[in-house]
């Protein structure tokens, strides 16, 4: 007699919400950048930047826990919702817990995302974010969005092997999706997508000089085998944020490259 493997069920419905099941890639953009930096240039009103990018085609949000539910109106069953579980206010590096996995549930979150500046002194700390997390998500069948970038001094030390560490590091604490930076260049950033044995996203960094040169980085990514893009300030501080995550989302899922 043989046995069929099934699937997390709960988890995969989820996740399909947060990417494009045609193409599995997937097209987010993050609107957590409040907590940190305060009301930006581009989501002073944040319920207009989240119509702009689901009119450009996007496939989920990531939003601070405590917002998502005062949006929802916005972008229910127009994209998925990400809730950010961990982030921080003043202190730099020192990423903590700001809601949980239950709250996320409550409040119709289809994934989480957490958080980790790898080389920080705080490293510890957020592991055990990430620790709590997971555990909670298993049991519940959330996916889970990890967060993973160097710090400055681990990157200066380093260079691009700081990015693929910390990408592979992600994987291995068991996040279904990595979001990272671009390396930079084609090569290295093959490797790291190699490498790292889930789907992995590219951060937007800073704000870019230009549109073809974020749409040149993401064309690349994709080319190297990334699974999307997880770009902020580089889509809503855009003049047009619903037209440039339009040209994104022809890039990642109709190979526009």
């Amino acid at each position: 007699m043989s046995f069929k493997y099934i699937p997390d069920v709960g988890k995969e419905i989820r996740y399909n919400r947060i990417i494009n099941p045609s193409t599995d890639r997937m097209v987010i953009i993050p609107l957590d950048h409040g907590i940190i930096l305060g009301p930006l240039p581009g989501i002073e009103n944040p319920a207009q930047t989240v119509k702009d990018v689901i009119s450009g085609g996007v496939n989920s949000v990531v939003f601070n826990a405590g917002l998502a539910p005062r949006l929802y109106k916005e972008y229910m069953n127009k994209c998925g919702a990400i809730f950010n579980l961990t982030n921080v206010i003043t202190e730099e590096q020192g990423i903590t817990l700001i809601s949980t996995v239950e709250y996320a549930i409550r409040n119709g979150a289809d994934a989480v995302s957490v958080q980790i500046q790898v080389g920080s002194k705080h490293e510890q700390h957020m592991l055990n974010n990430a620790r709590i997390v997971l555990d909670q998500c298993s049991n519940w069948g959330i996916p889970v969005l990890g967060m993973m970038y160097p710090t400055e001094k681990l990157l200066e030390k380093n260079g691009t092997d700081a990015i693929l560490h910390a990408a592979r590091a992600g994987a291995e604490l068991g996040f279904d999706i990595v979001k990272t930076s671009y390396t930079g260049d084609s090569i290295s950033f093959k490797n790291l997508v190699d490498s790292c044995p889930v789907p992995v996203v590219i951060a937007g960094g800073p704000k870019a000089n230009s549109s073809q040169q974020i749409l040149s980085m993401v064309k690349e990514a994709i080319r190297c085998g990334a699974a999307g893009v997880a770009l902020g300030r580089n889509v809503w501080q855009h003049p047009n944020p619903a037209q440039v995550t339009e040209d994104i989302v022809n890039i990642v899922h109709h190979q526009n490259l």
